[in-house]
């Protein structure tokens, strides 16, 4: 390792904190720093609106309206020692709720089922990943879930935010985010057993 490497200061999570906490203040009154904001989470956001709904379509609308939300209401936003993208899985939380319940009133009124198809365009490594049969098999046995049981486990196993992470994205105590992936996770092996996933 060479002198200069060592030299380099190590980041603490405090520091990164304070960092991005500076990042959020500017951002209030600065659309460059809004912009480093937006480019830093649009990724991350992204990907968990995509795992959560497999339409790219729907998934950049959804990641859109996030963001939009989310600089609306910046100045609502209270620091409490909470990554700033905590927030946003939040609002991104909110989304995939409020998107689901259009698609059942959607449903209700056309008497047509949701179509679980992909979309076409599958451009990344990640999408390419969810064409997968198995993939494409698993989302659907996670719809078959309700809302509260799928995403802890999305946010769990999907986006690997721990448990602490999870309760402040969905604003429930470590026990019932525990509990909730403890039942979900019944539930889910479940629902692969019906689609000849796993073994019954």
């Amino acid at each position: 390792m060479t002198e200069s490497a060592l030299a380099m200061p190590f980041q603490t999570r405090a520091e990164a904190l304070d960092e991005e906490r500076a990042l959020v203040a500017a951002a209030r009154r600065d659309s460059e720093a809004a912009g480093r904001l937006f480019d830093k989470y649009y990724r991350d956001v992204f990907g968990y609106l995509y795992r959560s709904t497999l339409d790219r379509q729907v998934a950049e609308d959804l990641t859109s309206n996030v963001f939009l939300s989310a600089f609306r209401h910046l100045s609502l936003f209270r620091w409490r020692r909470v990554p700033f993208g905590a927030w946003l899985f939040r609002i991104a939380t909110n989304e995939i709720r409020m998107h689901y319940r259009r698609q059942k009133r959607i449903a209700a009124t056309s008497s047509e089922a949701i179509s679980l198809a992909l979309a076409s365009e599958v451009p990344t490594a990640a999408e390419m990943l969810a064409a997968t049969d198995d993939y494409r098999l698993l989302h659907r046995a996670l719809l078959e879930l309700d809302l509260k049981y799928r995403t802890v486990i999305l946010l769990r196993y999907f986006e690997s935010k721990s448990i602490t992470e999870i309760a402040s994205i969905t604003g429930k105590t470590e026990g019932t985010v525990k509990s909730r992936l403890h039942r979900g996770l019944e539930r889910l092996h479940s629902a692969l057993e019906r689609l000849g996933v796993v073994p019954q």
